[in-house]
């Protein structure tokens, strides 16, 4: 999936999960083009408390659906650096990639990948691969998006 032009930017988007409504403190509308066809996506910033520190959360939607999420990595401040674990579909939903047991799956190729408990420190890290991508990188973000959305529809 690729970026074809900005569309929107904005404040304050509240997203309804399951369990709670989430706000974005920011969030950049893009019209995208996939195999097939448009496509709206969002890119949406906040921040929120995870592994005992608060970070950078960026969710991306492709038409209304939340496909990747990113956290900040520990030198998120210096680096600009992101994270997203790769998960893998399983008999029970979706599976953590373990690191650095589990081989990375070669779709994820294109992507830098690292070990998550490499870049992110505090108690309850997962041990997954995750791929990394600098916070102003949004192609590559909607493009993990992408992926993620046709490995669901498999």
């Amino acid at each position: 999936m690729r970026l074809l032009r900005v569309k929107d930017v904005g404040q304050n988007y509240k997203y309804k999960w399951p369990e709670d409504v989430e706000t974005f403190t920011n969030f950049v509308d893009y019209v995208a083009e996939g195999a097939d066809g448009e496509h709206q996506v969002r890119v949406g910033f906040t921040e929120r408390e995870a592994y005992g520190k608060l970070r950078v959360r960026i969710v991306v939607w492709i038409d209304g659906y939340p496909h990747a999420e990113f956290l900040g990595a520990d030198d998120c401040e210096k680096s600009g650096d992101v994270l997203s674990v790769i998960k893998l579909s399983g008999t029970k939903g979706e599976l953590m990639c373990r690191y650095p047991d589990a081989p990375v799956p070669e779709r994820y190729g294109g992507f830098r990948v690292e070990g998550l408990p490499i870049r992110v420190s505090g108690k309850g890290v997962w041990s997954s691969w995750a791929v990394v991508v600098n916070v102003g990188n949004h192609e590559s973000m909607v493009a993990l998006a992408g992926l993620r959305r046709l490995e669901r529809e498999r």
